[in-house]
This record gives structure tokens, C-alpha cells and sequence, in this order.
């Protein structure tokens, strides 16, 4: 039970901070437009730089539940 739990606690957070950061992401690319291309471009580098971030915490988060489960 506790390990079912704790799977579900880490997917929901998970998911939370994904819909959050979509949330972000999209707003910011509306704000991308009215600036100047080379902005822009930075801006989007930077944007994919942070999901790679983001991503890469999710799946350290999710080992770390995995192997607590398997203890």
C-alpha cells in the first residue's frame, strides 16, 4: 500500500509540475512574438534548455521512488 502510494505521489507531481511548466512555456512563447527574432531564438534556446532541466529532475525523482519501492 505504501508503495502504491508513493508511485501515485511521485506521478501526480510529476504531472502537476509538466502542466505548470506547459502553462509557462506557452505564455512565454506568446510573449516571444513581439520581440525581436534573435530574442526570440535565445528565448526558445533557453526554454528548451529548462524542459531538459526539468525532465531530467522527473526522471531523477522517479528512479529515486523506484528504488525506494524496491528496498
Amino acid at each position: 500500500m505504501r508503495r502504491l502510494a508513493a508511485v501515485l505521489a511521485a506521478g501526480s507531481a510529476a504531472l502537476l509540475a509538466n502542466a505548470a511548466f506547459a502553462c509557462d512555456n506557452k505564455t512565454e512563447t506568446a510573449e516571444q512574438s513581439e520581440r525581436k527574432p534573435a530574442v526570440a531564438e535565445k528565448a526558445k534556446k533557453d526554454t528548451k534548455r529548462q524542459q531538459k532541466e526539468k525532465k531530467a529532475e522527473q526522471t531523477t525523482a522517479n528512479t529515486a521512488v523506484a528504488q525506494a519501492d524496491k528496498k
